[in-house]
């Protein structure tokens, strides 16, 4: 508890025995499979062993490696890897050793399918790996819009099992966005000298008079607003732009094309604070926090308590959701965004009773072992092919259930016996009503949700007022 977040153990490399470009890796059973294209042999799978302080992570000691030049194993031993701890990092030694055989590379089936594979395409590139539920995939541009998917059947105990090539419909890009969106229609209209749009929230908006206006007063007489951005089309009517609203807590989500626009714009209105921002980069992808506290996106963040931040220095361009990974105890959230087009990836870890997402980790390919350990495939300023790919191990609280299960805290007492989850989500709504206290401007409408969020918070952690838990 508290001990979580992202540190960075160390640094090292993986190899490919031609020059190429790596293009994902993935956790497979204590085993890191790195996928790469090379011009010389096509696509290449190898496996890695990830030895910590000269023990590998799966307690063997062998690997192999794969390419679609001739679909078999490749053991001439010119692919290796490295690593060093970073000072500081307070982590073990590690070293990528590169496995003499593997049974997820050297199934006969995958043998068999992978040189299919290359005989009848012989561009064929390797897009990306992935897990997805039981399955793990390793999807192959065939054509210019054609994909093939080999796949393994993933068990518990983390060995894979070949099953075929015809993984198409399991490599499903998840929903962009998990908030529903209401369309404005002309009930909603209200009309007068200033005509305006109803949403929820407390929330107006125009695009009439050359401008686009967010306001907070049901007021048809005046143009004003709290927000006021030009359109592209000064001469349109209230029913000529779209407007989309959508609601996480007390945030207010707007969606609206002016008339004769190409794009969205995308806005978020705090109904507490009545302030509103523009934030174009939930377009492509947003996620509601635990909790509805905010929402996060590839570009940045909002929380419920009026916090926005937006990570300029990452490029987020074309960046869709991809998925999410929760710490056994609930206190740490991952989401992985990624172009599936172009391989790029963005890691944010966001921390529920801290309220902050920790500054965004670009890749081009991440794998996370069961034990938390994160293996990070850096981004190159070129994409030139190169024998050796640089690779990061990060510490992270997103361990499996299982090992979880089976390293569980030594801890004992009262709090104990409430339970981690539980503990997090009291503290982490505790703290959410001082920040609220101390950051929030004054205003009847932050006064009544401070006395709901406290009366709320009362009632669902009981445990709060008992004595043995030290009067929280």
């Amino acid at each position: 508890f508290g001990t979580g977040g992202l540190r960075l153990l160390g640094m090292g490399t993986v190899r490919t025995g031609q020059p190429g470009v790596v293009r994902d890796v993935v956790a497979v059973g204590g085993r890191l499979l790195v996928g790469a294209n090379t011009a010389a042999d096509g696509a290449v799978l190898t496996a890695y062993g990830l030895e910590r302080d000269g023990v590998r992570g799966d307690g063997s000691h062998s690997g192999g490696s794969a390419d679609a030049g001739d679909g078999s194993g490749d053991t001439s031993g010119d692919s290796s890897g490295d690593g060093h701890s970073v000072p500081g990092g307070h982590g073990p030694g590690f070293a990528l050793a590169e496995r003499d055989a593997d049974p997820v590379l050297d199934d006969p089936g995958f043998v068999r399918e992978f040189a299919e594979l290359r005989r009848y395409y012989r561009d064929a590139e390797l897009l990306r790996l992935r897990r997805t539920g039981e399955r793990l995939l390793a999807v192959f541009r065939t054509g210019p819009t054609d994909t093939r998917v080999l796949r393994w059947r993933l068990a518990g105990d983390g060995t894979a099992e070949f099953l075929d090539g015809r993984g198409d419909r399991d490599d499903t890009a998840e929903p962009a966005h998990d908030v529903t969106w209401t369309e404005a229609t002309r009930e909603d209209h209200v009309l007068g000298r200033h005509p305006h749009v109803r949403t929820v929230g407390g929330l107006y908006v125009s695009c009439v008079g050359g401008a686009l206006v967010l306001k907070t007063a049901d007021d048809t007489e005046t143009a004003e607003g709290i927000l006021s951005e030009p359109v592209d089309e000064p001469l349109q009517s209230l029913a000529d732009a779209d407007v989309a609203h959508a609601r996480v807590g007390p945030l207010v989500l707007l969606r609206v094309r002016p008339y004769k626009e190409e794009t969205d714009r995308y806005y978020v209105f705090n109904s507490t604070t009545e302030h509103a921002v523009r934030l174009d980069g939930i377009g492509d992808a947003c996620r509601r926090l635990p909790g509805d506290e905010g929402i996060v996106f590839p570009g940045g963040y909002c929380l419920a308590t009026g916090t926005v931040k937006t990570f300029d220095a990452a490029d987020t361009s074309g960046l869709a959701f991809e998925r999410t990974v929760r710490s056994p105890n609930g206190e740490d959230v991952l989401y992985a965004f990624r172009d599936r087009a172009r391989g790029r990836a963005l890691l944010l870890s966001y921390n529920v009773i801290r309220k902050e997402v920790a500054p965004p980790l670009g890749c081009r390919g991440h794998a996370l072992f069961d034990d938390g350990t994160l293996v990070v495939l850096r981004e190159r300023e070129d994409e030139e092919p190169a024998r050796v790919h640089p690779v990061q191990l990060w510490h992270t609280p997103y361990t499996s259930d299982t090992h979880a299960a089976a390293h569980p805290p030594a801890a004992g007492g009262p709090l104990a016996r409430i339970g981690n989850a539980d503990l997090v989500g009291g503290i982490s709504a505790c703290l959410g009503v001082v920040r609220a206290v101390e950051d929030t401007p004054p205003a009847a409408a932050v006064y009544r949700t401070l006395a709901e969020s406290c009366e709320r918070v009362a009632d669902r952690y009981h445990w709060l007022a008992a004595g043995d838990c030290g009067g929280l």
